[in-house]
């Protein structure tokens, strides 16, 4: 992985008198004028005068105002509109740091320093947002600015050489004056493995169908487990384990077998905690990974095919998350990881609808639609994970353990809640909170989740009618044209993969499992003329603020 701009924190604003900056971006909430006259340089105050008093919307906008008194001329002020209304959260900061730093760079600046101004106390106020994170949702929005996708950065090397421009910025100075250098220091570290997860599953989302294959994928991800300390991994790639081990997995990927590159893969990633006595919890995490979606023999049609390249950003964000992990150290947790790349392509050997595959479990699915894929390359995963659950605590473990799947899986989810994740938890996962604690991180990191809940309808809605099948695999229909079209999914890898044997009435035996269902925070919903939305890095921030300590 390629290194980030480097972070220096100083808890005062003289200490950049001794620190190489080309810049200065401040932020802050109210009025212009008044904040300035409150910052800790008065030259501040003096450079904008002339502009407040000419144009009265001075200071509601970014804005780039030269100041000899600051290092490079260069004074961005990048104003917060509010922070404490109905539905304002920590959002508000990211947006107000990006913009400041992205204008910072159209300036020409490589180091800039952020200064960021006190939070009012009626931020505190809101009941639906959480600043605690405030920190490093700002240095998460200055190294958004400065990232430069991998297939950029591919394409500058190409074009350019050894003069190409892969990363905007060089460092990044974070002035905060009412916290102690230890907090500063605690909140970059923390914000740059988020960053390095995060990057690593934007580099992948971003690359088109062909420069990121599912063997593309596994390589990349090869590449960061070897760079980073404690992530060990293991490529599945002979179709004959994957047909035996995940055969909902391989009859799903059956049209892509005719080209090599294409073929499926698991990919899997453990991570040990380096401290064992402090682990409080395991963590199976399964990522679906379909590197392009044609719908299969179900054809997406009308267009709706278009941006399926994105349809791997579930496993991309889980493995982001582990390597986080691994860069972090994180004491608290030790993570299992599978993820599972497929190419969802039609051909003469196409899964088709009306046949019936028995799972990992045994359980005979009828498959009523092949681009219902997502829930068919999981389950199997699922399955394996139950299965080590039991196994660990057969051999008298009584650490806590919880499944989550991962995956961009239905239009409904942005139907009903837009551009945001959703949760769907089962009977143990809901008690134990599980899917609260992803609402909760969330809200300090800036991705909000919604939490839905499972209902006996979605179970109902997926059980087999007759004795030539368990289960259903889906109707025919979109799920934007489903009722609970993101929820009943979930009932089906539960019942598919065995974990119904595991709900709240089986006592002792109970796993929770959380499905989490990134289709709308994934992006950030914003389309360039005809070009795709922007990604995310969604749920890297989220999982690291509910799992590490």
């Amino acid at each position: 992985m390629d290194s980030l701009p480097e972070i220096r924190t100083h808890s005062s604003y003289a200490e950049l008198a001794n620190a190489s900056h080309d810049a200065v971006v401040a932020v802050y909430t109210g009025d212009t004028a008044q904040a300035l006259n409150q910052a800790p340089c008065a030259t501040w105050a003096e450079a904008v005068a002339p502009f407040c008093r000419i144009d009265n919307e001075f200071g509601k906008h970014v804005a780039l105002v030269p100041a000899s008194s600051v290092a490079g001329g260069r004074l961005i002020l990048s104003p917060i509109a509010s922070l404490d209304d109905d539905t304002d959260d920590v959002r508000r900061v990211f947006d107000a740091v990006k913009a400041g730093v992205a204008r910072a760079i159209e300036a020409g600046a490589k180091v800039p320093a952020v200064y960021l101004a006190p939070l009012p106390e009626s931020a505190n106020a809101v009941p639906d947002a959480d600043y605690s994170r405030w920190v490093e949702v700002a240095l998460l929005a200055a190294l958004d600015a400065s990232y430069v996708t991998l297939v950029v950065r591919e394409h500058r090397q190409l074009t350019d050489g050894a003069a190409a421009v892969v990363e905007q910025l060089q460092s990044i100075h974070l002035v905060v004056e009412n916290l102690s250098d230890a907090q500063l220091s605690a909140a970059a570290k923390r914000a740059s493995a988020i960053e390095s997860g995060r990057r690593l599953a934007m580099d992948m989302g971003y690359g088109d169908p062909e420069r990121m294959t599912p063997h593309n994928c596994a390589e990349t991800i090869r590449a960061a487990a070897s760079a980073t300390p404690g992530v060990d991994y293991e490529l599945i790639d002979d179709l004959d384990v994957i047909k035996k081990e995940y055969p909902l997995l391989y009859n799903s990927a059956r049209a892509s077998f005719a080209e090599k590159r294409t073929w499926p893969c698991v990919v899997k990633l453990e991570y040990r905690s380096p401290e064992r006595a402090k682990v409080k919890e395991h963590l199976y995490l399964v990522g679906k990974g379909v590197t392009y979606d044609t719908g299969g023999i179900s054809l997406k049609i009308g267009g709706s095919m278009r941006g399926m390249s994105r349809d791997k950003l579930g496993a991309c964000g889980v493995a982001g998350f582990a390597i986080a992990t691994g860069l972090m150290q994180d004491p608290t947790v030790d993570l299992s990881c599978i993820l599972a790349f497929e190419r969802n392509s039609i051909g003469p050997n196409s899964l088709l609808p009306d046949e019936i595959v028995y799972s990992r479990a045994g359980v005979r699915v009828l498959i009523n639609d092949t681009d219902a894929e997502g829930r068919l390359v999981m389950t199997d995963p699922v399955s394996e994970c139950r299965e080590r659950i039991l196994a660990a605590r057969a051999s008298g473990s009584s650490l806590p353990a919880a499944i989550y799947t991962v995956a961009t899986l239905t239009g409904h989810v942005i139907r009903a809640y837009g551009w945001y994740g959703a949760t769907v938890a089962n009977g143990p996962a809901r008690r134990g909170h599980y899917d609260q604690r992803l609402a909760a991180s969330g809200l300090a990191y800036g991705d909000p989740f919604e939490n839905s809940i499972m209902r006996r309808e979605d179970h109902e809605f997926v059980r087999g009618r007759t004795d030539r099948e368990d289960v259903y695999q889906s109707n025919s229909l979109a799920s934007t044209l489903t009722d609970r079209g993101h929820q009943y999914p979930a009932a089906f890898i539960i019942k598919a993969s065995g974990l119904d044997k595991h709900s709240l009435s089986s006592g002792a035996n109970a796993i929770p499992f959380v499905h989490v269902d990134i289709a709308g925070s994934a992006e950030d919903g914003h389309e360039p003329g005809l070009g795709l939305c922007g990604i995310t890095g969604s749920p890297v921030a989220t999982f690291a603020g509910a799992f590490w300590s």
